[in-house]
């Protein structure tokens, strides 16, 4: 068995508690969907050992999606800090220099791109919850208690990616690039329901 290294020895967590804003909420949202996508690949992995040969490729197979999912979200927490960082030095640029036209363009752009991101961290989010769902119709109850935590910290990466998004939209200018985030989010309506109804489930299959 590998040694599970002390929680206090991730110095990367430290970060978030830095008084710095970044990585904050948006990169934490893709860091709890990261994990929850973790514990989907190991369940899938775990049933996938005594599974008959129909159901164990398929195991195979959402084992391998969650892990590129998580990969992907692990891109998001990087990419959510560096996104905010760039909006804060534009928006303060634009402000020094009121008037400027494009100074002003490049605050825009800054503002959709720290809005998109944590979208994506969503949507992936959602993308994983689906991969959950799917493993939770298998009757894997030998992990059952960890796919109640995975969907959890999925669904904490889906509300808290929408939460960043709520927030910045309401510093966007309208046009078709507000409307068309906003849009996104209202997709994601669906999933939010479905995060809500698969814990509901898993709760049931724990109890």
């Amino acid at each position: 068995m590998t040694p599970m290294p002390r929680l206090g020895e991730h110095p990367w967590l430290d970060a978030y508690a830095a008084a710095t804003v970044t990585p904050g909420g948006g990169s934490a949202s893709a860091v709890a969907a990261a994990l929850g996508c973790a514990l989907v690949a190991m369940a899938a992995r775990i049933g996938g050992r005594k599974a008959a040969p129909e159901h164990g490729e398929r195991l195979r197979w959402l084992a391998g999606e969650a892990e590129r999912l998580r990969g992907a979200l692990v891109e998001q927490e990087r990419a959510d800090a560096g996104v905010y960082e760039r909006m804060v030095a534009t928006v303060r640029a634009a402000r020094a220099t009121a008037g400027d036209p494009g100074a002003e363009r490049a605050a825009e752009s800054a503002r959709a791109d720290a809005t998109d991101v944590p979208l994506v961290t969503a949507e992936l989010a959602a993308e994983g919850l689906a991969l959950a769902a799917e493993l939770a119709s298998m009757g894997l109850t030998r992990t059952v208690s960890d796919q109640l935590v995975a969907a959890h910290l999925l669904r904490a990466g889906l509300e808290g990616g929408i939460s960043t998004v709520s927030y910045n939209l309401g510093r966007l200018a309208e046009g078709p690039v507000r409307d068309g985030l906003t849009d996104r989010v209202r997709r994601l309506d669906q999933a939010r329901r479905n995060a809500a109804g698969l814990i509901d489930r898993l709760t049931g299959m724990v109890a």
